[in-house]
C-alpha cells in the first residue's frame, strides 16, 4: 500500500467527479443557455423596473461571491499552519470548479439581461445611427460591450481553458507528480478575475444608477 501511487487510493466520489469534470460543465452551460433563451419571453414582458431590480440582484450576488471566492477564501486559506498544501490545493480545486459552474449559469441570464436592457436603451443606449435588432448590439461602442465582458469571460476563458489546465496542475501536485511552474497561467486568470470583478461592479452601479433615475 505504501508504494502504491496516490491517485489510485484517492477515492472521488461520483460528486467530486462532476465538479471536477470539464464536460460537465459544458452540459450545464447547454442547459443555462437554453433555459435563459426560454426565459426571453417572458423577461421581455417585464416592466423597466422589474428587469433593472432582477438584473441589480444577479449582479450584486455574484459580485459578492467572486469576491469572496476569489479574493477572500482562495488566498486566506494558505495561511493555516494545520492543513498540508496539497489538502489546500485539493479544497481549492473543488470550490473553485464548483463556483464555476455556479457562474456558467449567472453568466447565461446575465448576458440575457443585458441584451434587453441594452435593447429597451435603459443602461447602455444605442447610437442613433444603429439600426434595431442583433445588427444595432453590434454596432454598440467598447464600453456598452464591456458590460458584457464577465459573462464572455467565463464562458470563453475560464470554463473551457484555463480551469481545466489549472485542475490539472492541481491534480499532478496532489498526486505527488513534479508540476512545471506555470505562472503566466495563474498570472491570467488572476487578470480576468480581476477584469471580471471590475466590469461587474462598474456595471452593477450604473444599474442602480438607471433604477434611480426611473423612480
Amino acid at each position: 500500500m505504501k508504494n502504491q501511487p496516490l491517485h489510485s487510493r484517492l477515492n472521488h466520489s461520483s460528486g467530486s467527479l462532476f465538479v471536477l469534470s470539464t464536460k460537465s460543465t459544458g452540459i450545464i452551460a447547454a442547459v443555462a443557455v437554453g433555459l435563459a433563451a426560454a426565459a426571453r419571453p417572458y423577461a421581455q414582458k417585464m416592466s423597466s423596473g422589474g428587469l433593472l431590480i432582477s438584473m441589480g440582484a444577479l449582479q450584486c450576488g455574484w459580485l459578492g461571491a467572486n469576491l469572496a471566492i476569489s479574493f477572500l477564501e482562495a488566498p486566506i486559506k494558505f495561511l493555516a499552519p494545520t492543513p498540508a498544501r496539497r489538502s489546500l490545493i485539493d479544497v481549492g480545486r473543488h470550490v473553485f470548479s464548483a463556483f464555476n459552474k455556479v457562474e456558467v449559469i449567472l453568466a447565461a441570464f446575465d448576458l440575457l439581461g443585458w441584451y434587453l436592457l441594452t435593447q429597451r436603451s435603459l443602461v447602455a443606449p444605442l447610437p442613433t445611427s444603429a439600426a434595431p435588432g442583433l445588427l444595432g448590439q453590434l454596432k454598440m461602442g467598447w464600453r456598452q460591450w464591456l458590460r458584457f465582458s464577465p459573462g464572455l469571460i467565463v464562458f470563453v476563458f475560464e470554463s473551457f481553458t484555463f480551469l481545466p489546465v489549472m485542475r490539472g496542475v492541481g491534480a499532478r501536485f496532489i498526486e505527488g507528480q513534479p508540476v512545471e511552474k506555470n505562472n503566466r497561467a495563474h498570472v491570467v486568470y488572476v487578470a480576468l478575475e480581476a477584469i471580471k470583478v471590475a466590469t461587474l461592479a462598474a456595471s452593477t452601479a450604473s444599474i442602480g444608477q438607471a433604477l434611480l433615475q426611473l423612480i
